[in-house]
């Protein structure tokens, strides 16, 4: 039985003008063994988030299968107001399904997706942001200086280039980032020296320069990129399913895939050294842009994906033709024959 009528039901909904949203799928089920330091590492991730993002940013949590103590702290910063949203499942569900619990209901325009293990400084937002509004055709952007991305999903940005001077090798700025990388997955031999020295760039005329290619450990994204891209919730856990559900919805809709050309962000795994206190010490919050001119998002017609992503992509990524191609971008044979490991 219900007495008298809902007060809510008077109530107006208050938009705000938030426009960048931030989604950490968090899975620490534990506090043993490989998750001894997981929280701490948590804790200063959301802590580089809090010192660098601007006044139009918020952040949500999908909290899958953590253990008391992680969510107790998560409620803690909800509570607190740093934390916009919190979304918490008991057993875990994986990272694709607790992500798009989230991405499904985000209104802002530029959804950012990281690892709750990566540690953010300053100038990344602000990086990222500018290259969403210099070149329309990006729909997702590493603030990563991802050198080794650039064949990885990125056919579209060669074929909607072939006839400019826009895509160039340049050196890369800071390969002492890339060898922390290499170092925080365990895998010293990731890069090669060829790796560290040089990469794949797009640039146009008094704009951003980008690097061509994204990871997916940290990365933002033009929302409606998932809005076009269909995504039912799968019983399985899709450990693995990055590539499908993360890496591939910005070429559907006929986007570049691209990276900052300077690293802004560490993968700092499940252990910390004291550098990554130092970086958050001397962070910055960075400040917001106008992103109405942001165009909405169209889905490329089918005829054009396969041609640029299918027939083009096996093509031009051939041996043959991508040694010809980095030749004529100026690396020599020997050198484009490391950089291409053949």
């Amino acid at each position: 039985m219900r007495i008298g009528s809902n007060p809510a039901k008077k109530d107006k909904v208050q938009l705000d003008d938030v426009y960048h949203r931030i989604v950490l799928p968090v899975y620490i089920p534990n506090l043993d063994g490989f998750f001894k330091e997981s929280l701490q590492v948590l804790k200063l991730c959301l802590e580089s988030l809090y010192t660098t993002i601007h006044s139009k940013t918020k952040i949500s949590i999908a909290s899958n299968g953590c253990c008391k103590e992680v969510n107790d702290f998560l409620a803690e910063e909800f509570e607190a107001k740093r934390i916009d949203e919190l979304y918490q499942v008991k057993a875990g569900i994986g990272k694709i399904n607790s992500l798009y619990k989230v991405i499904n209901s985000v209104k802002e325009p530029i959804i950012t997706i990281s690892d709750a293990d990566v540690l953010f400084s300053s100038g990344w937002q602000n990086s990222v942001e500018q290259l969403f509004l210099d070149y329309p055709k990006t729909g997702m952007v590493c603030p990563f200086s991802y050198s080794k991305g650039f064949r990885e999903l990125t056919a579209n940005v060669y074929f909607d280039n072939l006839f400019n001077n826009n895509i160039k090798i340049k050196e890369i700025k800071n390969p002492d980032a890339l060898e922390h990388f290499a170092a925080s997955i365990g895998n010293d031999k990731f890069y090669k020296d060829i790796h560290l020295k040089y990469g794949l760039t797009y640039q146009e005329k008094g704009k951003s320069r980008a690097l061509i290619g994204a990871g997916h450990f940290v990365a933002s994204f033009k929302r409606d990129v998932f809005s076009h891209y269909k995504f039912k919730a799968n019983l399985q856990r899709l450990a693995s399913g990055e590539g499908l559900y993360i890496d591939t919805p910005p070429i559907k809709a006929g986007l570049w895939r691209l990276s900052t050309d300077y690293n802004f962000v560490y993968h700092m795994g499940n252990t910390l050294i004291p550098m990554y206190t130092e970086i958050v010490n001397s962070n910055k919050n960075d400040s917001f842009k106008d992103l109405s001119v942001l165009k909405t998002v169209k889905p490329e017609p089918k005829f054009l994906y396969w041609l640029k992503n299918k027939i083009f992509n096996r093509y031009f990524f051939s041996n043959t033709v991508f040694t010809w191609y980095m030749s004529k971008k100026g690396l020599t044979k020997e050198q484009v024959k490391m950089y291409l490991n053949i």
